[in-house]
């Protein structure tokens, strides 16, 4: 939260501006997009030999966007390693003219190794005719989804609060902004009486502060809690010395 105007008449406190999480939300959308479209979830390989050295290998990559096929030479064809990068590893076809990337980035090592092994053994034995490899790691597209889904919730539900007050009015007017809903809130400053900051503790033991305006008859309104104390009292501070002005 943060105060937008303060004068000896107006005090108007945001709650939370758009770019607050503008920028996080399309960097979550952005990484679903791409996750979804541009990242192969499912690779093929297939291999032919027609003699020792004669034959030929073909990859088929497949993503949202469609398939990409690449052919390589068998007598090009030196073999197969598992890539490892940190927790993810790969397949890496091995030829005369540098390394191939097979399989996707994934977290099942033992998968990997076995196809690297098959490939081997296919390079290595001269009397097997036929390779066929398939990887399907389509569930990844969840993970693009979430990202995707994450960051437009973000934007579709994520709420703007402003809470306007006004001594030439005497009102206090809490405008709710967002994309599904708006809404408009109107209390008489001659309500509220007080302001105190409220303590609580989640099932996680964060511990949260949350403004409250004292109202006569014994309700409270409440602004957005957070965990900054300092951010809070400054508010509670500038609230209440804004109501003792107006008496």
């Amino acid at each position: 939260m943060k105060i937008i105007k303060q004068t000896a008449s107006e005090l108007i406190i945001q709650t939370q501006s758009i770019f607050d999480f503008w920028l996080a939300s399309c960097l979550f959308i952005a990484l679903g997009l791409f996750g979804l479209a541009f990242d192969y979830h499912k690779a093929t390989l297939s291999c032919q030999r027609l003699q020792a050295k004669q034959g030929s290998c073909q990859i088929v990559r497949s993503n949202l966007l469609g398939s990409k096929i690449q052919e390589i030479e068998l007598a090009s064809l030196r073999g197969a390693k598992v890539q490892r990068c940190g927790y993810k590893t790969r397949v890496v076809l091995l030829t005369s003219v540098g390394n191939v990337p097979f399989t996707a980035n994934s977290t099942n090592w033992g998968s990997q190794d076995a196809v690297a092994s098959d490939i081997n053994f296919f390079v290595k034995n001269a009397k097997k005719r036929w390779l066929r490899l398939s990887q399907d790691e389509r569930w990844l597209r969840w993970t693009g989804g979430l990202f995707l889904l994450t960051g437009i919730a973000a934007i579709v539900l994520r709420n703007n609060e402003i809470y306007s007050f006004d001594g030439n009015l005497n009102t206090l007017t809490v405008k709710q902004q967002g994309l599904l809903a708006r809404k408009v809130i109107e209390y008489s400053l001659c309500e509220i009486y007080g302001v105190e900051v409220d303590r609580t503790k989640d099932l996680d033991k964060d511990i949260w502060y949350e403004v409250r305006l004292l109202v006569c008859g014994g309700s409270r309104i409440s602004l957005p809690r957070t965990m900054s104390l300092y951010e809070q009292e400054k508010i509670a501070k500038a609230i209440n010395n804004y109501l003792h002005q107006q008496k």
